[in-house]
């Protein structure tokens, strides 16, 4: 992260830089549960839900999301958190996430942490 700080993109770094109460799970492949401790950790916090954003939405997030289901979390993948070589394999990425992981599309900016936490439908998606 230190050359990050150093470059155009340092105001958008810095708020995302982590604490000492901040967890780190190293993924050695596409999915994040795979050969990792994150399932255990997120147990060990009593996570239900994933906000699922990143690289890419057609390979890793996906791979992560089928992952995540087939544990039982519920999903939320903001399509505007993550991208795909062109918006038509985005595009076809979050509807098949929609469709068979049951992930929840909804944008970003229309998150609410509360509505997350208690189970509430989130507003429209739209990608």
């Amino acid at each position: 992260m230190g050359r990050c700080l150093e470059a155009k993109g340092a105001k958008f770094v810095s708020p995302l830089l982590p604490d000492s109460e901040d967890y780190f799970v190293l993924k050695p492949m596409h999915s994040a549960f795979f050969m990792t401790p994150l399932e255990v950790l997120l147990q060990h916090l009593q996570v239900e839900t994933l906000i699922l954003t990143g690289l890419t939405s057609n390979s890793c997030i996906t791979v992560t999301a089928h992952d995540a289901n087939m544990r039982g979390f519920e999903l939320c993948v903001p399509p505007d958190c993550s991208c795909a070589r062109n918006a038509q394999e985005h595009t076809r990425a979050l509807k098949q996430l929609e469709a068979m992981a049951g992930a929840n599309l909804t944008r970003s900016t229309s998150l609410s942490l509360p509505d997350l936490i208690h189970g509430a439908q989130l507003s429209q998606r739209k990608y």
